[in-house]
């Protein structure tokens, strides 16, 4: 039977094309899963991240001694259109509860890291793959705006310092304070709750300065998911967190978030217990 007789006959039977139809897409299937898996296909869609430098499962080991430094990173287009840079955590994330949802760029502090600020930048060179802007980050062009945990107003909006700093690069870095964020075992999945100090920023971008991944997005490109872009709303109301930063958004918006973990509580660390505090981990 030549291809043309083929043709004709799926044309004019219809429960053959659909035979037809199935077994090829059986075919397609069965080929997809028994094709080597590759790097690319990991990242692309978010698999395959787990923990695979250690770094989460020797933060849980501290219990209630773990430090992270993460940023709220504010991305303002055209006529002031404000985004925020966030990392959305892949579907085979350890903690089954934190699957999917958004997470603050940042982590968790190692034996090298002397300050909060060194945490911040090594985590943000990692996941965003060494963009120029964050080496050039000095510490004094940090801006002191922790009072602001004091205050009743959001924080997006409200500075204790009357003129922006502004570093070579033109980038705006803000120190908000230092929260306590604790999990409960429940949460986690762990024998044990898991407590860590978390030292908050706010740096503010121009969307040139984004990583590619960013601008355009092809899946994750991280180790523990990917990055995204979204907007005050989305984070207010459509999403769901990790690690106890819906409060931190609920604070720095000013707004209640709608998504809240069970088993997380979040609260300020008083200026006697900062200054008592050693940043670098004993384990």
């Amino acid at each position: 039977m030549t291809i043309a007789r083929i043709q004709t006959a799926i044309y004019t039977n219809k429960k053959l094309a659909f035979l037809i139809s199935i077994l090829l897409a059986s075919l397609i299937y069965f080929a997809s899963i028994n094709e080597p898996s590759s790097p690319y296909v990991s990242r692309r869609y978010g698999l395959g991240a787990g923990d695979t430098s250690g770094e989460l499962a020797s933060a849980l080991r501290r219990k209630g001694e773990g430090r992270a430094a993460v940023a709220i990173i504010r991305v303002i287009g055209d006529l002031d259109n404000v985004q925020y840079l966030v990392q959305m955590k892949s579907h085979d994330y350890p903690i089954e509860s934190f699957r999917g949802t958004v997470c603050l760029l940042g982590g968790n502090a190692n034996k090298n890291d002397e300050t909060p600020l060194d945490t911040l930048k090594r985590e943000l060179n990692e996941e965003l793959h060494n963009p120029e802007w964050v080496d050039a980050i000095d510490p004094m062009d940090v801006v002191d705006d922790s009072k602001v945990q004091l205050s009743d107003k959001p924080f997006y909006n409200n500075s204790t310092t009357l003129v922006p700093s502004h570093n070579e690069l033109g980038i705006t870095i803000r120190y908000l304070g230092t929260t306590l964020h604790f999990q409960s075992s429940q949460l986690i999945n762990k024998p044990n709750p898991y407590a860590f100090m978390c030292a908050l920023y706010e740096i503010t971008l121009r969307p040139d300065q984004l990583p590619p991944s960013a601008i355009y997005p092809r899946g994750a490109n991280i180790q523990e998911g990917r990055v995204v872009l979204l907007s005050e709303d989305q984070l207010v109301k459509h999403s769901k967190y990790a690690w106890g930063y819906e409060y931190t958004m609920e604070k720095y918006f000013g707004k209640k978030t709608v998504n809240q973990q069970r088993g997380t509580a979040v609260s300020d660390v008083d200026e006697k217990t900062w200054k008592d505090t050693i940043w670098t981990p004993a384990k």
